[in-house]
């Protein structure tokens, strides 16, 4: 794995940093013990990860030629989830499905990051000699389980 195929500028490199702390703190808030007050520290290191590397990715254009991609309209996609997830918890709502929401926003934030990253790492590390019509077919293909398991 080469470093130059994934960070081409200091936004680049931020991008990447935030998004490995969200891969590896999305991944353990998913596998551990749920409500204690390690799982709400490190859902917030998440929840400011994910929204750095939302943020970041507004200013990467190097994946399609220096124009909009496919991941810039999954920004606001992946914002609504980690907000419809985290809203309900900071307003200490007393509705009864503050904890549905939390689950399915969290889950679907915490999904979704895997699932660019699974892409990213597709597009950047095996796709060469490929051409645009089949990276966006292979891109679509590897997003598809993860589409799945967000909304099931």
């Amino acid at each position: 794995m080469d470093i130059n195929n994934w960070v081409h500028s200091i936004t680049g490199g931020i991008h990447v940093v935030f998004s490995i702390i969200g891969l590896i703190t999305g991944g353990y808030i998913l596998l551990a013990r749920k409500g204690t007050g390690k799982h709400k520290k490190i859902g917030y290191v998440f929840s400011i990860a994910l929204l750095i590397v939302n943020i970041s990715a507004l200013f990467i254009y190097d994946f399609n030629d220096g124009k909009i991609s496919v991941f810039h309209f999954l920004i606001p996609v992946s914002l609504f989830f980690m907000i419809y997830g985290m809203y309900p918890m900071i307003i200490k709502s007393r509705k009864k499905n503050k904890l549905v929401r939390h689950i399915i926003g969290m889950n679907g934030a915490a999904i979704g990051l895997w699932a660019a990253g699974a892409t990213e790492y597709f597009v950047r590390e095996l796709s060469s000699g490929l051409n645009k019509n089949e990276l966006i077919l292979y891109s679509t293909l590897i997003s598809i389980p993860f589409a799945i398991l967000i909304t099931s």
